[in-house]
């Protein structure tokens, strides 16, 4: 089998034995005790199954399986213990999501099936995300593509909003980056439901503008029956709203409570917009540090760090 499995214990003759016996069935790495378990997995994962013993000095295995399970969350995880009670069940479920517990002493031949029915757990996991990977790639190719047709103009500005976000988010730790830029390429996704003249109209004029004002919450809920969008469609319901928590939806979420990549996006989204009427990409950061109340200021000056060190000679001062 070309999975790799990583059996964890205390005991050198316990491993020994399993190793002696389980290495022609399996791809078989050892390591003795919770600390030379951690080198193995950040050195060698990740692995299909990870079985560890749960009484271990100084990290036990539940701790094991924990830091496995924040690292590889696709890795199955296997619990060998002498003391089965129910608070022993309730800790390894919640802590280290562990999918079989197995009693001490062990038969080698038990070991093997429940190692075989990890790997079996394992794929099957595996086949779901690369399903769920497929179909998110599908639709954002398609609603890029759809976009692109109805408003090419806008369609264009999000990739320059798209890699800004990407450079933000890398300067602040985003987490989930990839549903940051995502969200950036398709934030104004509820373009595509306006009438052509709403498109082509005046944004000053109260009817249009009130029309405008709704596209974050539309392209919200065009996206949010799609498989794994439900961060992304978040990001874009709240791309618009200050970090006062003025502007739509209206809500209470503001702060430090809106997501990340919303506030990431809205400051981009409207320097980008700036930067074209400025022609200037000082002049339009300048005017939204004059706005301090509708923007993460950690998202601000690393707006600054981004995009006026990336100036050359060829680009707007």
């Amino acid at each position: 089998m070309d999975e790799k499995i990583l059996l964890v214990d205390d005991d050198e003759n316990i491993l020994h034995g399993y190793h002696r016996v389980l290495r022609d069935e399996f791809n078989l790495d050892v390591a003795l005790g919770g600390s030379q378990a951690l080198q193995a997995i950040g050195k060698h994962g990740p692995y299909a199954v990870l079985v560890a013993d749960m009484k271990m000095p100084g990290m036990s295995g539940l701790e094991v399986l924990a830091e496995a399970q924040a690292r590889f969350p696709e890795t199955v995880r296997i619990m060998l213990t002498g003391n089965a009670d129910q608070k022993t069940a309730v800790d390894a479920v919640n802590e280290g999501r562990v999918f079989r517990f197995l009693t001490k002493p062990c038969p080698a031949g038990e070991l093997a099936l429940a190692i075989h029915a990890g790997i079996r757990q394992y794929r099957l996991e595996r086949a779901e995300k690369e399903v769920l990977e497929q179909t998110l790639t599908g639709s954002v190719q398609v609603l890029s593509e759809l976009l692109a047709a109805v408003d090419p103009a806008t369609f264009s500005r999000c990739q320059v909003v798209r890699a800004r976000c990407a450079a933000i988010g890398r300067i602040l730790g985003c987490e989930d980056s990839w549903a940051l830029e995502i969200a950036a390429l398709l934030a104004p996704m509820g373009r595509i439901t306006l009438p052509k003249e709403v498109l082509a109209g005046d944004p000053s004029l109260p009817a249009i503008q009130a029309q405008l004002e709704r596209v974050p919450e539309v392209g919200a809920r065009l996206l949010e029956p799609i498989p794994r969008m439900g961060q992304v469609a978040r990001i874009i319901r709240y791309q618009a709203k200050g970090y006062d928590g003025s502007g739509l939806p209206a809500d209470e979420v503001a702060g430090e409570e809106l997501p990340l990549g919303a506030r990431i996006l809205k400051a981009v989204g409207d320097f980008t917009v700036l930067e074209v009427r400025r022609l200037s990409r000082s002049v339009a950061l300048e005017e939204l540090r004059l706005r301090p109340k509708a923007y993460d200021p950690k998202v601000l000056e690393a707006l600054g760090q981004t995009v006026l060190e990336s100036q050359n000679p060829s680009t707007p001062e």
